[in-house]
């Protein structure tokens, strides 16, 4: 394997936190092994457009991603990785590129791009069984850090591609995960996000199996004073669980949850093996084990079949529950899903009004969330400088993932800090140094 002390890369990702850490690791091998790596809008050497094929719009941008970097760094290397690199090599490799790659490559690509190999060279035989180690030392200029522990998903969601994509779940061995943890504390990190395509099977691929408090476990030992979880599905948020949770002084409390339907009628459309009454009930265990807890949830609209009924269901589950925000999703067909020609299709307008009215509720549940935090406190992490109303603020985040921004100083870059909340004014909460945990 040759080192070259001369070549610009350039690592261009759509897509999830997964793959944000796989692009990292990239970057980071390669930088080891002399290249420069350099901004998404400079001219590179070498460009690796790490895909999404989440919806044919994950599809379309690394499509035309892919033609602007060979358009905008000529004579360049181009590269396609990834989930949709995985699904249609031929479709990108068309498209001019010299190398592809899906998911199981990706832990060697450095390797291969240092031994100058093209084509298409996608493993469309057997899915990987288990999970190699994909070192990350620095996560950008970050105080939050992304660890991908586990890789997979064998749900098969009715709408969902990605257990194609990704294949059969996979996990970090124990060993590797500690190695992992103690490698990013020496890249300065201070809170440490553990990642995965469906995170709550880590373990059980493993010999002997583990299980998700394990790996809970295994984080709490680490030097990481904050540890966060970055997605869970209801079924595996338990009283266990939860009771992991508001007993740790480093587990954050913070759920991301895929809800997606208030309607059982959809969710069995779905796939999804809960109902709204057992969704409820688990969110209102959390809520009463940690009155600080921010939930947020993933909701789809506009599924096949969904009826004005069926929505409606899902605004008053919503109602009920004492939520932070919602990240919605307007329905997307997919090919190569059971959901992509299911009957029942729903128009566009009837979309896009029933996403704008959980929007507004994701706007008004967070604004009651944040304004009753006035005058409270805790420890808040330092993330980032930003201008607001040309005033410089340092943006802060607390253990349950509250935004706050404080009057700025240069002191606070990378540290957790004791914060006073002082007011939410709709768009800002503000807080002051100082308080007590």
């Amino acid at each position: 394997m040759s080192t070259n002390t001369s070549q610009r890369a350039k690592i261009l990702t759509i897509g999830c936190k997964v793959n944000r850490y796989e692009s990292a690791s990239l970057e980071e091998t390669l930088a080891g092994h002399g290249y420069t790596i350099v901004n998404a809008g400079e001219v590179a050497d070498l460009v690796v457009v790490n895909t999404c094929t989440v919806t044919h719009r994950s599809d379309s941008d690394a499509r035309a991603m892919i033609r602007r970097a060979i358009r905008e760094n000529p004579g360049a290397r181009i590269v396609a990785a990834g989930c949709y690199a995985k699904l249609e090599p031929e479709t990108l490799a068309a498209l001019g590129v010299d190398l592809v790659v899906g998911n199981a490559e990706k832990p060697r690509l450095a390797g291969m791009i240092l031994a100058g190999e093209s084509g298409v060279k996608v493993n469309r035989s057997a899915d990987p069984t288990i999970l190699e180690p994909e070192p990350v030392t620095r996560f950008g200029e970050r105080s939050r850090a992304f660890f991908k522990v586990q890789d997979g998903c064998e749900a098969f969601c009715s709408y969902c591609i990605v257990p194609h994509a990704r294949g059969p779940s996979r996990s970090l061995a124990p060993a590797e995960v500690e190695k992992g943890l103690a490698r990013l504390l020496t890249g300065g990190h201070r809170e440490v996000v553990l990642t995965g395509v469906h995170l709550g099977l880590w373990g059980r691929d493993l010999s002997p199996p583990g299980t998700f408090i394990e790996l809970l476990r295994i984080a709490e030992k680490s030097a990481f004073n904050r540890v966060r979880v970055s997605s869970l599905e209801p079924l595996e948020v338990t009283e266990e669980f939860l009771s992991v949770m508001a007993a740790s002084d480093k587990l954050c409390p913070h759920l991301h949850i895929p809800l997606q339907s208030g309607s059982d009628r959809i969710l069995k459309l779905m796939g999804r093996p809960y109902t709204g009454a057992s969704f409820l009930e688990r969110m209102e265990m959390a809520a009463a084990k940690m009155n600080d807890i921010c939930l947020g949830f993933d909701v789809i609209v506009g599924f096949p079949g969904e009826t004005e009924e069926d929505f409606e269901q899902t605004v008053a589950l919503l109602e009920k529950i004492d939520l932070c925000y919602l990240h919605v999703f307007p329905f997307s067909p997919r090919s190569g899903t059971p959901a992509y020609d299911m009957d029942g299709q729903v128009d566009q307008p009837t979309i896009k009004r029933r996403a704008a009215t959980l929007r507004a509720l994701s706007t008004e549940k967070k604004s009651a969330f944040y304004a009753r935090m006035d005058g409270g406190g805790g420890l808040a992490l330092a993330e980032s400088q930003v201008v607001v109303d040309g005033t410089r603020y340092t943006k802060a985040r607390l253990r349950n993932y509250v935004e706050v921004l404080v009057e700025h100083s240069d002191s606070l870059t990378g540290v957790e800090f004791p914060v006073t909340l002082l007011r939410w004014d709709g768009k800002y909460l503000t807080g002051k140094v100082g308080g007590s945990k």
